[in-house]
């Protein structure tokens, strides 16, 4: 995408016809994304805050066809062509395919796609990815705002459950908290969302005794607690006091291709 440096409709109307042809084309191309090696994977590591070791890796999807390379693009025709759920299902398969040379000791959190969190077909694909990876070390990441009842979270930690694949809630922060979720059916890690980290060495009493409090809700509950996007010494150390079990952000590094990941 870009913007004609100049104010007014013509900025709004090269934008637009920039986002359209990126469109158009990614359009010709999806078809080619589903297939390998169109996909690429990238992994962010996911580590301990007591002594800064990899624990596991994040997995994002990146793409070399024009149009498409990044995921917002991806799955903005995706959505048009309503195959959000069939390319989420093809960025989690190429990730364990790509993440197995981390080794199956590293956790590899995958992510979902809200569209995904209304139908039992998610339930299938997780059946049908477990019995293609038995060995590989699964966490999935869902948006507990995205999921349309107590219920289906429900019978999701039950497939889960007997599937030995985790569950993280993602963002958690982000929008409006919903506890109750958390509650009713506790995750294995929950992410606290970058806006609460991010400079929280410099927040205010008030704030921290807040996040403090939550983390140690969490805690008690037995669920993880994870800092997202920790991206300095002083936040990690920050994180670390108030109590956050893991971490994750471009201090410890950023998303690279498994490959960068063997040598490093």
């Amino acid at each position: 995408m870009f913007t004609l440096v100049q104010g007014g409709e013509d900025s709004i109307t090269a934008t637009v016809t920039a986002d359209s042809s990126s469109d158009a084309m990614g359009q010709l191309q999806f078809d080619k994304l589903l297939k390998r090696p169109a996909l690429r994977p990238y992994f962010q590591p996911i580590v301990r805050l007591e002594d800064h070791s990899r624990i596991g890796f994040e997995m994002l999807s990146r793409s070399h066809l024009i149009g498409l390379e990044t995921p917002d693009k991806m799955f903005r025709v995706a959505a048009q062509r309503t195959s959000e759920a069939e390319l989420s299902i093809a960025c989690r398969l190429e990730g364990l395919r790509c993440g197995a040379g981390l080794g199956n000791d590293m956790k590899l959190y995958l992510n979902t796609h809200p569209v995904e969190l209304r139908s039992v077909r998610l339930f299938d694909s997780l059946n049908l990815m477990r019995a293609e990876y038995p060995d590989a070390s699964i966490v999935l990441e869902v948006h507990e705002a995205a999921v349309v009842s107590a219920g289906y979270l429900r019978d999701l930690r039950k497939v889960l459950n007997d599937l030995k694949i985790g569950l993280a809630y993602d963002d958690f922060g982000a929008g409006q908290a919903r506890l109750k979720e958390l509650f009713d059916v506790p995750p294995d890690v929950l992410k606290f969302d970058s806006v609460l980290i991010n400079d929280l060495p410099y927040a205010s009493a008030a704030q921290r005794s807040t996040i403090q409090s939550l983390v140690r809700l969490v805690r008690d509950l037995k669920v993880l607690p994870l800092a997202e996007g920790v991206e300095t010494a002083e936040e990690a150390a920050c994180c670390f006091e108030l109590g956050f079990e893991l971490a994750q952000g471009y201090l410890f590094g950023r998303p690279e291709p498994v490959a960068y990941w063997s040598v490093n």
